[in-house]
């Protein structure tokens, strides 16, 4: 049984450009990374890391997991536990991103204001969280094209895949 994850494309871009649409282009844009530089992993993959000072695929995805559940708690309040299994682990991080869209897409601008992220305001979500999450990604594509198992062929300037 085949079961869809979300990303496969990035949405369409919106209409306008504010601080919210912003915010939303660059979830869809982790979203779709994240997806495919997961897509097709194996056992070996997850556990590969080139040196014992790196993290692990799969750690870099428990990594990534504690980032996008950080950006969520902060913004519902609700808590969640990590699943076990990489697998889910991933589909629970798409679905993670898939709740902050819509919830995005729901605010206003001035509720950006009053987002807290221990304390900080809402800008530390982007230059700490997020950020740190997009290059996690990157480091996953790279130690998959290490391990043997290169990502798919996605195209993350058009955000569609090139198969």
């Amino acid at each position: 049984m085949h079961e869809e994850m979300p990303y496969h494309t990035i949405p369409d871009p919106p209409d306008t450009i504010t601080g919210l649409t912003v915010l939303i282009r660059l979830i869809d844009g982790l979203g779709f990374r994240f997806r495919w530089a997961t897509e097709g992993l194996r056992g070996e993959d997850c556990r590969f890391k080139p040196d014992p000072r790196c993290m692990s695929i799969k750690e870099l995805i428990e990594h990534i997991w504690g980032l996008v559940n950080w950006i969520r708690l902060s913004i519902t309040g609700i808590k969640q536990s990590r699943p076990e299994e990489v697998h889910f682990v991933r589909k629970s991080i798409l679905d993670m991103i898939v709740e902050l869209r819509r919830i995005f897409l729901s605010m206003s601008e001035d509720d950006l204001n009053e987002i807290r992220i221990h304390d900080h305001s809402f800008w530390h979500i982007i230059n700490g969280p997020l950020s740190d999450a997009l290059t996690h990604v990157g480091q996953i594509n790279i130690l998959r094209r290490l391990s043997g198992n290169p990502t798919p062929d996605v195209n993350v300037f058009t955000g569609k895949p090139n198969f």
